[in-house]
């Protein structure tokens, strides 16, 4: 005999099926969401503040500076990193304000976050802990037996044509020290396996180009500081025919890569005296209001000198 049972699916708890509760906007007793906040209405407010705050910034820099830094100013503001670093100051506010209170505390950290690390004070503090003291180029009493640049100064352009890059200075400084009599050779480093044009080559190609000598100009191969290092171990051990035998040897790279090169160096056993430059760390100037809006300079120049911090964790 069979017996009927009741329908597992008609059996309903109510507690399962309730929807979530939403989060209560404690000042005004109304429920709060993600979708609650970006009301046009809403939306429309955040936009006045951030044209409240924006013109506030652009008039401040204008009184406390000129009217050519309030320009500047008004300019980095409509960039896209200046429309983003004002849309999560906004954002936060106004979710605050609405009660979403998670979604606050998210743009407020994005904010944080692009104004640390696109601030130029935070930049040059990151990076005057790296860069070394300039060379003293007077305590020298005869010239280098070379000078090694490192790669990384000249970039190729789409015609293969070099030109100086980012790190240009290194090639600008090695030409000085050359023209000034400072040494008596110079080497190129550095290779890739992108290109037609390895940097070593470019490097050459450039130095050549302001009155460097050609055959004064020597190449050595490496994808990085570490194969650099050791392809000079290398070269040093068994100088081609003509090199220069006698005298110290000096290393050119830009000041915040100079530590890392240096103690990449000494693994190698090579003695370089240091000659950093491209100095990224700025001149004191009076404070400008514009300064609180984050740059992508300072961002890469941030980035760069973490890069040399995580570098140094990993032994390269």
């Amino acid at each position: 005999m069979n017996h009927s049972r009741p329908n597992d699916a008609a059996v309903i708890d109510p507690a399962v099926n309730d929807p979530p509760a939403q989060p209560t906007n404690v000042s005004t007793g109304r429920t709060s969401s993600p979708d609650h906040v970006w009301t046009v209405r809403n939306v429309m407010t955040g936009i006045a503040w951030g044209a409240a705050i924006d013109l506030a910034l652009v008039i401040w820099t204008w009184i406390q500076v000129d009217k050519g830094m309030a320009d500047r100013c008004a300019t980095a503001l409509v960039m896209p990193l200046g429309i983003l670093w004002t849309f999560t100051l906004v954002a936060s506010l106004l979710c605050f304000r609405r009660g979403a209170r998670r979604f606050g505390i998210v743009f407020a950290l994005l904010f944080a976050l692009i104004s640390i690390t696109g601030n130029g004070d935070v930049a040059d503090a990151s990076m005057s802990s790296l860069e070394p003291p300039r060379a003293d180029l007077d305590a020298q009493s005869e010239p280098f037996r070379c000078v090694v640049v490192l790669g990384g100064g000249v970039t190729i352009a789409y015609d293969e044509v070099p030109e100086l890059g980012i790190a240009g200075q290194r090639i600008m400084y090695t030409a000085q020290l050359w023209h000034g009599g400072h040494t008596q050779a110079v080497i190129c480093t550095g290779g890739s396996s992108l290109g037609r044009i390895q940097p070593a080559e470019a490097g050459r190609m450039m130095l050549e180009s302001i009155g460097i000598p050609s055959d004064k100009i020597y190449e050595s191969p490496g994808d990085n500081t570490s194969q650099e290092m050791k392809n000079l171990q290398a070269f040093f051990a068994s100088p081609p025919p003509g090199f220069p035998r006698h005298g110290k040897i000096g290393l050119v790279t830009s000041a915040s890569h100079m530590k890392r090169a240096m103690r990449l160096a000494a693994e190698r056993d090579l003695k370089f005296v240091p000659l950093p430059c491209g100095y990224e760390t700025g001149a004191d100037y009076d404070f400008s209001p514009s300064e609180l809006i984050p740059s992508p300079e300072a961002m890469d120049s941030f980035g760069r000198a973490l890069k040399e911090r995580l570098a140094r964790l990993v032994n390269r």
